[in-house]
């Protein structure tokens, strides 16, 4: 069955797993990526790191990594054995949502974390709103690309979205308002704002993650070290004839001077001309470091390694019975079994394993969809596993299926009313396989061989 409520061990990996990727990212730009000068890598790797810790925990859950995860091995060649040795099945899980309201810690954790999202969003509409209501009154002036608003000297240079807010009483000259135009129009062009409220909201639906509040500080700062730079490209190019121009050397001066010239309240969410980071980003322009482009790198191996991790918790989680034994050994116990093997009884091991019509993918596939839970059990919250054994015969067709462990034999708690509903459910299922089987051989000859198949019974 499809679960569309989390669990609330669903919902704490995901808080863990969403904290581990975000950790170990910010580290990686805190100690490895902040002190280079690719600002627009260091700028994509920021606005990408929350939704890569948003969204890769829910997507391995999904698309149960321990089977895709196989996929990379080597394909068995003909007549060895896969992974069906020893005729046991991974665990199949059966999953359902009980039919009464939801108890335990889940509610108030859906609801913490609910609120919690609420709240930053209401922040973030609140910040909007005063932001158009503090400057609608402002005299504007449209140009191709942005829009100029005069402030009077009421608010500081800045920017958001499209608008510009120049204040026409700060002491520039005609060379030192170019290099705050240009400033503030790469904020405008390189479309910074839209990247703010993106990171914002992600910001707000990983607010449970401490690392996600230091990014929007540290994207704040690499846009200005954007702008800086377009700044002082703005100094270095050719003035119109009869036009002077600012050095490129005047350009951290004239940062310093109109940082401490005033302190006036920033509006929320622009992109201020004199705000925080000033000395930062006079050391920024004013020291120079070789360009170190094999650190850009470095994010690939760490992905790579934090989503086999991830990979292989959540396979650990899933899947409780060990892995399967190599086919050297599985070969070697056949050999041995076929030496005191007697005339007519099933085998364990062979040679070459029987095939469920479609794989071992179908197999599981059509197991799930054939087992239902109990209605008495699901109403009384009862959990269990059956182990299912039955043997493939010579002609290819399931015989003598039976409940080799009960779903009561591990809590003793369960009725045997109960506990029996259970176990009737996975035998229906394992009985009425609509798929074919090709026998398994041994020595060239078809021969029986037992499965069992584990079926765990969850209720959420």
């Amino acid at each position: 069955m499809l679960q569309l409520l989390p669990t609330t061990t669903s919902l704490l990996s995901w808080a863990l797993q969403s904290t581990l990727l975000l950790g170990a990212g910010w580290l990686l730009y805190r100690y490895v990526l902040r002190q280079e000068r690719f600002f627009d890598f260091n700028r994509r790797f920021l606005l990408g790191l929350p939704w890569v810790a948003l969204l890769v925990p829910p997507l391995l859950a999904a698309t149960e990594p321990g089977q895709w995860l196989s996929a990379w091995l080597p394909t068995p060649a003909p007549g060895s054995v896969g992974l069906l040795s020893g005729g046991v099945l991974p665990v199949i899980t059966v999953r359902e949502l009980s039919n009464g309201p939801l108890t335990g810690p889940l509610p108030w954790l859906l609801g913490l974390y609910g609120a919690g999202v609420v709240l930053l969003l209401l922040r973030l509409a609140a910040q909007l709103l005063h932001l158009h209501f503090s400057t609608r009154h402002f005299t504007r002036k449209i140009h191709p690309d942005y829009v100029l608003v005069h402030t009077g000297g009421q608010r500081p240079i800045s920017s958001f979205g499209r608008r510009v807010f120049w204040d026409e009483t700060a002491p520039l000259t005609p060379a030192e308002a170019r290099a705050v135009l240009a400033h503030e129009l790469a904020h405008v062009r390189g479309h910074h704002t839209r990247e703010r409220l993106l990171l914002e909201m992600a910001r707000a639906l990983l607010w449970p993650v401490p690392f996600v509040h230091l990014l929007p500080p540290a994207l704040a700062q690499l846009h200005e070290f954007l702008a800086d730079a377009a700044a002082v490209q703005a100094t270095v190019e050719a003035p119109a004839p009869g036009r002077a121009t600012a050095a490129p050397a005047a350009y951290p001066a004239l940062l310093a001077r109109l940082a401490l010239a005033q302190f006036r309240p920033d509006l929320p969410l622009t992109h201020s001309f004199t705000q925080s980071f000033t000395l930062t980003r006079i050391r920024m322009l004013t020291t120079a470091a070789p360009l170190r482009r094999w650190k850009r790198w470095l994010p690939l191996p760490l992905s790579a390694v934090l989503l086999l991790g991830l990979v292989a918790c959540e396979t650990e989680l899933d899947n409780a019975i060990p892995p399967p034994p190599p086919p050297a050994l599985v070969s070697a116990a056949s050999t041995v079994e076929a030496a005191r093997h007697k005339p007519g009884d099933p085998y364990t091991y062979v040679e070459q394993m029987p095939m469920y019509e479609g794989g071992q993918e179908q197999l599981l596939d059509d197991v799930s969809k054939l087992v239902k839970y109990p209605p008495g059990a699901l109403a009384a919250k009862v959990e269990g596993r059956a182990f299912v054994k039955f043997v493939v015969s010579a002609d290819g067709k399931i015989q003598a299926a039976e409940v080799q462990k009960g779903a009561g034999k591990d809590n003793p708690k369960v009725s045997p009313e109960l506990a029996q509903q259970l176990d009737d459910a996975a035998l229906y299922a394992v009985r009425n396989l609509p798929g074919k089987w090709t026998p398994g051989r041994q020595g060239g000859k078809a021969v029986p061989v037992y499965f069992t198949i584990p079926i765990t019974f969850l209720v959420k």
